[in-house]
């Protein structure tokens, strides 16, 4: 009775806002989500001091006595080069020459050898081991050497200045080769990228700019924005860098992202069962378990995504007058502060904004149809009563009609932008006419023009947006305009007879040039200051030139991208999960049972498959019945499916299923809106979504090895991979 009850209260539409219930029911959730994602998440601990070496160099291992060595293992450091190893036998008259022997292996140390420990057979017998740089440069956090399973005792012999550090972790070896220990997937572009940033910042408070720019890491991932990899430097900043380290950021991130789903289908269904259910089935979809948990930028640009279509959902949630002006610009500042870190996370967020801007759009056309015709209701209302004023000498005091309001417009604050706008394509084109010519020019010539500034224009970028007299001139306006719509909204609030309703919804269009331009660039300035620092770079043009050209860069590599994967899918398969995306495999043995660990990304069939068919379902019963029409919240989860889905149709280069991570949530949340339109029709369809996101869980459950790396049988990878998604495929490397 008593769980009854419970179900009951849970049920009640009790408003939009978060209640106590609501935070204690979320707060049980997170937690529990927790404990799945933050156990075994990544070593605590790996080998850090760094072992730098150039070619000709040699180092000498004693091993202590004469031993059999089976095996080495190297844990590196961000380098590309040869090393050579050699045992006892290299020596001749006590001393080693390289080149007159035979070495025993060559190592071939590259990029992706970074943090993660790289086995290479070693088959002899001997006291002393000879590393030797061949070639390029090598650079070591450990080695380790074994006989078997077991771990070789080992001093570094000669020379001992700095060679030391090769030896000087040994607890920290990893005898077994599993993603806990090191980095896998695309962890060696993004993790790798946020520890160059980590470096670099340490550089330039220690020594310097100049040191920085001079001696500082190169910038490795740059095909996508900053702000994620900010995020991961984070975690890298507090646990050290070790694989918890540089992935927990995405993990944290995770959460939240649960957390933010609650308050959206709050939001939406104003009921605490409803956005537990929500929650509760994206916590266990397998893809953002897998997503979430490896040190990439995706997590983030859904954070953003989902919180940018909150509040956006919120401004339009209401009709125009009913909220204090204030707030509704907040609503629209924080859309589109979200928009910005979304887009300085990745690109495909500008999905998203497009989203965004047909909403607003959207909104705004309907709010000023809405007061025109009420404007016009309210004047054929007014010379009907003065009409009848006229026919009769009095009327009644209850049927006295009050003249329609004035409706002001504050021209004056468009001027500056529109001002601006002129100056700018006035601006921009000229230099853009001049610099054609000049290609034009030194085409014919045959003189060789550089790519910068005859394909990039970054010169031209330059002298339109670094003139003092334009941020002069633009901040100028900028202030004008902002105390033009203050100073006009102040002197009318308080008259009677004015009514501000369309001058203030008028005004948003200015507002959202800040919104959703001026801060969302500024913020993507700011978060790519790791270009800046390594680029030397003092005044703001060579900055903004210096980002230019990176975003020119990024645009290009993507879309001139010509390759194909054994992964790659289409943007119609991902909702039948027809194509996962393998990150990870392992062999680890129990006993004389050799086990299968996996790690890939892809969806939960139960949850996936129901969404899918419930979305087009859902489609139909907005089309079907009025009430879903009048809903607005089908409107926003339409257009985030879209906006998430469409563009990826025009995309030609190879794309994978991980790109539909950002619209799940949305098929999701039509498919229960679907449900909560039945069950307010039918409500003993209400166990509908519980039987759901039981079924859901259980499937997770089934499937958590797949994305976790928990090692199985082979017969259990069998049935993961042929039984519980029928319909698409998961990669079960072993299989």
């Amino acid at each position: 009775m008593e769980f009854q009850k419970f179900r009951n209260e849970i049920a009640v539409e009790d408003g939009r806002r978060m209640t106590k219930r609501d935070y204690i029911v979320l707060l049980i959730l997170l937690a529990v989500y927790s404990l799945f994602a933050f156990i075994n998440l990544g070593s605590l601990r790996s080998p850090n001091t760094v072992w730098t070496a150039e070619p000709d160099t040699t180092v000498i291992v004693d091993l202590g006595e004469t031993r059999d060595v089976t095996e080495m293992r190297f844990f590196g450091n961000i380098a590309e080069g040869n090393l050579q190893i050699y045992d006892e036998s290299a020596f001749i008259n006590g001393f080693f020459t390289p080149g007159e022997t035979e070495p025993l292996e060559t190592f071939v140390q590259d990029n992706g050898d970074m943090y993660k420990w790289t086995e290479l057979s070693v088959e002899t017998e001997t006291r002393y081991l000879i590393l030797y740089v061949d070639s390029g440069r090598i650079s070591m956090n450990e080695i380790a050497i074994l006989d078997g399973s077991t771990l070789l005792p080992a001093t570094v012999y000669e020379p001992t200045g700095g060679a030391e550090k090769l030896l000087d972790e040994q607890s920290k070896v990893a005898l077994n080769d599993s993603y806990l220990d090191g980095m896998y997937f695309d962890e060696i572009y993004h993790a790798r990228t946020a520890y160059e940033i980590v470096q670099n910042d340490n550089l330039l408070l220690s020594e310097g700019r100049e040191a920085a720019a001079r001696d500082g890491y190169s910038i490795y991932e740059w095909t996508h924005p900053t702000f994620g990899k900010l995020m991961i430097a984070i975690g890298i900043r507090i646990f050290g860098m070790t694989p918890f380290g540089w992935r927990f950021a995405g993990t944290f991130f995770g959460v939240l992202i649960l957390a933010a789903l609650y308050v959206f289908a709050k939001r939406i269904f104003r009921r605490t069962d409803y956005a537990f259910v929500t929650a509760g089935l994206f916590a266990a979809d397998c893809m953002h378990f897998a997503q979430t948990r490896i040190a990439t930028i995706d997590t983030y640009a859904l954070f953003f995504t989902l919180l940018m279509f909150l509040f956006m959902g919120d401004y339009i949630a209401e009709d125009f007058e009913k909220r204090p002006y204030w707030k509704k610009l907040a609503l629209l500042g924080l859309s589109g502060i979200m928009f910005g870190l979304g887009v300085s996370s990745k690109w495909t967020c500008l999905y998203s904004g497009a989203g965004l801007a047909v909403l607003y759009f959207s909104d705004l056309i309907y709010n000023l149809v809405r007061i025109i015709r009420e404007r016009k209701r309210q004047e054929k209302a007014y010379r009907q009563y003065q009409e009848m004023l006229r026919k009769e000498a009095c009327t009644p005091e209850s049927e006295q009609i009050t003249p329609p309001k004035k409706l002001p417009v504050n021209v004056l604050a468009y001027a500056p932008v529109l001002f601006v706008l002129g100056v700018l394509v006035l601006h921009v084109s000229g230099h853009w006419i001049d610099a054609a010519d000049y290609r034009y020019r030194n085409y014919v010539n045959g003189a060789y023009v550089s790519r910068l500034n005859a394909e990039y224009g970054v010169d031209t970028i330059k002298k339109v947006f670094c003139q003092p007299w334009f941020y002069g001139t633009l901040l100028i306006l900028i202030a004008a305009a902002i105390v033009s719509a203050v100073a006009f909204r102040l002197a009318f609030s308080k008259r009677k007879d004015v009514d501000l309703s369309l001058n203030d919804l008028l005004m948003t269009p200015v507002w959202c040039c800040l919104f959703f331009i001026a801060i969302p660039i500024a913020l993507y300035a700011a978060t790519n200051y790791c270009y800046y620092i390594k680029a030397g770079d003092k005044t703001l043009p060579d900055m903004l030139g210096t980002l230019w050209r990176e975003q020119v860069s990024m645009y290009r590599y993507h879309a001139d991208l010509d390759a194909t994967h054994m992964c790659q899918s289409m943007w119609y398969q991902w909702p039948l999960m027809q194509k996962s995306v393998w990150f990870y495999s392992g062999y680890p043995v129990l006993g004389e049972t050799k086990l299968l660990s996996n790690i890939s990304s892809t969806g939960n069939p139960a949850m996936w498959y129901v969404s899918a068919f419930g979305a087009v379902f859902a489609a139909v019963e907005w089309f079907r019945n009025p009430a879903c029409r009048k809903d607005r919240a089908f409107i926003v989860v339409f257009v985030g499916i879209l906006a998430g889905l469409l563009p990826w149709a025009l995309v030609t280069r190879c794309v994978f299923l991980y790109h539909y991570f950002s619209t799940i949530p949305f098929m999701m949340l039509l498919t229960l809106l679907l449900l909560y339109y039945v069950e307010k029709k039918y409500p003993r369809t209400a166990w509908f979504k519980w039987a759901w996101l039981i079924a859901t869980v259980v499937v997770f459950l089934l499937m958590l090895p797949a994305v976790s790396g928990i090692p199985v049988p082979y017969g259990y990878a069998k049935f993961i991979e042929n039984v519980l998604a029928p319909f698409g495929k998961v990669y079960y490397v072993g299989v």
